[in-house]
């Protein structure tokens, strides 16, 4: 196998079949052997080699907080609240998973790790909806139900918050995301623990889900402007800890 492509040796004349071997990775023009002439031996397809999966998570996160956040804040009876699932389950959860894929391929770790928690909270959110309100899982008992719940908010919340802590590197814009998602779940979990003042805590929690998908499209217009050549506006503020 040759490990090094000679740049001074004399061009191969047009047409000339190339016989020696390439590594795979390396850069070949068609300056390296004459034009016309193919290298030989096997050469290396990139997938997934650009872009920004952030593209599609962002925009598919922000879709599922709107209508979230308007659903909790009374937007919908409480009973139709399952109305929300073709949203946050075909759009949200899926195309987040999608992004995952890519940053995967991509190699970014934290990126794929962000978007694929995302994905799950929304597909498992959508399950517990649809499930409790069809009795799929035996819970029909208003305390039973109730429970379920406490435990699926409890177990996200506690997530989400040492997600909060992995992410203070990242600019500011992110963790304060995390910090408004901490805190929706947070309160969602009190209105089920306390039924007296339920309907003021899911208030209180579809404003700050509405707000992190504000905070979600402030995002999607930064990156929005770099995917298109722009600049890096508007700005996301710098990290909290460097």
């Amino acid at each position: 196998m040759v490990e090094h492509v000679d740049r001074e040796a004399p061009v191969i004349p047009a047409g000339t079949k190339v016989t020696r071997d390439i590594p795979v990775g390396t850069r070949v023009t068609e300056a390296d052997f004459g034009a016309g002439a193919e290298p030989a031996g096997p050469q290396e397809v990139q997938v997934g080699a650009g872009g920004d999966p952030l593209m599609i998570g962002i925009p598919v996160f922000v879709v599922g907080s709107l209508v979230l956040g308007m659903a909790l804040i009374g937007a919908v009876p409480a009973a139709a609240l399952p109305g929300i699932v073709p949203v946050i389950l075909a759009s949200t959860a899926v195309f987040q998973l999608i992004s995952t894929i890519w940053a995967v391929l991509l190699g970014q770790g934290m990126v794929a790790c962000i978007m694929a928690l995302f994905s799950g909270f929304w597909a498992s959110l959508a399950a517990l909806l649809v499930g409790q309100a069809h009795n799929w899982y035996g819970t029909a008992a208003v305390q039973a139900s109730s429970q379920v719940q406490l435990i699926f908010f409890i177990a996200w919340d506690v997530l989400f918050f040492f997600l909060l802590l992995t992410m203070l590197r990242l600019p500011a814009v992110y963790p304060a995301i995390l910090v408004l998602a901490v805190s929706a779940v947070t309160l969602v979990i009190l209105g089920i623990e306390f039924p007296g003042v339920t309907q003021p805590l899911f208030m209180a929690a579809g404003a700050c889900v509405l707000a992190f998908g504000a905070l979600g499209l402030w995002v999607f217009l930064h990156i929005g402007s770099v995917a298109l050549g722009g600049p890096p506006r508007p700005a996301l503020g710098p990290p909290l800890i460097k």
